[in-house]
């Protein structure tokens, strides 16, 4: 069915970005637990400790666990995505760059703001926090780049039909994952994962912020006030150019 589509694989080990929503911690949450500097210093350090590390394990197993944990027909019928429908496994998705990763994540969070009715500002401007973590994927995946010339449903903006049969298709087969352009960002690529296999060593990269004020979106690289507000056309100039992993 996919004979002419899958016909190139890349022995693929490079840095892969994933963007997630996250809440900059601003409260001191051991203020009620002691006064001694020394002590509160130490239960911070271990509070701090702790969370990354569950960020860590959650970053790379949590999108796996979506079409096992979540069953249709539930009160959440699953995750969907472009490459599964969320009922049957969970596919890890991280992009080449972090400019890639913003053109994607905000696309959906305006989808999900959309379905909450709030996208249209009456309850004044949104704003959301944002996490990028850099991990290391290593591992033969099947290259789609250039694909979506013959094969458009690759980056479709109408729907998933065509990708999710083909993500079933290779997540039967046993294939670790693939690359492919985005459909979010032109100039921009993205890995989808089908295994925690080929996903190593995960880092924290940076914070940053959305706004939406009105359908209107601005990034700002600032995670705390007062943040600089930048236009979503203009955001590769936050990025150094000769740095691919910030381009």
């Amino acid at each position: 069915m996919f004979a002419k589509l899958l016909t190139a694989v890349i022995d693929f080990d490079d840095t892969v970005y994933r963007n997630i929503h996250t809440v900059i911690p601003s409260e001191d949450l051991l203020d009620d637990l002691s006064g001694d500097p020394g002590e509160r210093a130490y239960g911070e350090a271990l509070v701090s400790r702790q969370r990354e590390e569950s960020d860590y394990d959650s970053l790379i197993d949590r999108p796996f666990r979506y079409g096992v944990a979540i069953t249709p027909g539930g009160i959440c019928p699953g995750i969907n995505s472009r490459f599964s429908d969320g009922t049957a496994f969970g596919v890890w998705y991280g992009s080449l760059s972090i400019v890639t990763t913003i053109y994607e994540t905000v696309y959906h969070w305006l989808r999900f703001l959309d379905d909450a009715g709030i996208r249209d500002g009456s309850a004044g401007p949104v704003i959301a926090d944002r996490r990028v973590f850099r991990v290391r994927t290593a591992g033969i995946l099947i290259d789609l780049r250039g694909k979506e010339l013959e094969f458009p449903d690759l980056v479709s903006t109408r729907g998933y039909s065509f990708t999710h049969r083909l993500g079933d298709h290779l997540y039967r087969s046993g294939q670790k994952g693939l690359i492919v352009r985005s459909a979010r960002d032109t100039k921009g690529t993205n890995v989808a994962a089908f295994s925690r296999d080929i996903l190593f060593d995960p880092r924290h990269q940076r914070y940053m912020s959305y706004m939406s004020d009105r359908g209107n979106v601005k990034i700002s690289l600032d995670a705390d006030e007062p943040r600089a507000w930048v236009a979503m056309n203009d955001i590769r100039g936050l990025f150094d150019a000769t740095t691919r992993g910030n381009a």
